[in-house]
């Protein structure tokens, strides 16, 4: 026996037990799967993380046009405040709410509507414009500028509201 044995075993050890070494550590346990099978659940587990994905940005991409339109709507909205383009933005906000609703739907099924047709589209897609906002985004449409300055700033604001409910949330069928 060596001496840095004998010299860590204590004075009293018995002979038989002074010859006993320390047992060796077991090896790491290896994290590679050891059946085909684990194989097949991650290769199965990646194809399904690459499906959502796949999902989330077709998605993502499809409802573009609604983060376009909220955008411009932010732009149309910062301008309802100040009486001098106050008529300015009304007049936008009618052919936005036109323009997301062609990116949405089929031409034929949007194209040619107005007036009361064009609401109760508006209407059956998504209930955000009320009899009030429906009469002042036909009005937005057609109306002279001397007759949308007219139109308070409350009263703007609350069609911007409607327009941003209905862009935000419309439904529809194809």
């Amino acid at each position: 026996m060596s001496d840095a044995a004998s010299s860590l075993a204590p004075h009293d050890t018995p002979a038989a037990l002074q010859s006993l070494h320390e047992l060796p550590l077991p090896a790491p346990v290896s994290y590679a799967p050891q059946t085909i099978g684990w194989v097949f659940v991650a290769l199965l587990l990646g194809a399904l993380a690459l499906a959502c994905a796949w999902i989330a940005w077709r998605r993502h991409e499809k409802s573009r046009y609604r983060r376009e339109a909220l955008a411009e709507l932010a732009r149309i909205e910062a301008r309802l405040s100040d009486e001098a383009t106050r008529a300015a933005a009304l007049a936008q906000i009618a052919p936005l709410v036109k323009r997301t609703a062609l990116a949405a739907a089929p031409r034929e099924q949007v194209a040619a509507l107005s007036g009361a047709s064009w609401l109760a589209y508006l209407r059956k897609t998504h209930t955000a414009f009320d009899d009030e906002s429906g009469v002042l985004l036909y009005m937005a449409s057609y109306a002279p500028d001397e007759r949308l300055a007219a139109v308070t700033r409350e009263k703007a604001e609350r069609l911007a509201q409607a327009a941003r409910n209905w862009i935000e949330h419309h439904h529809v069928e194809v």
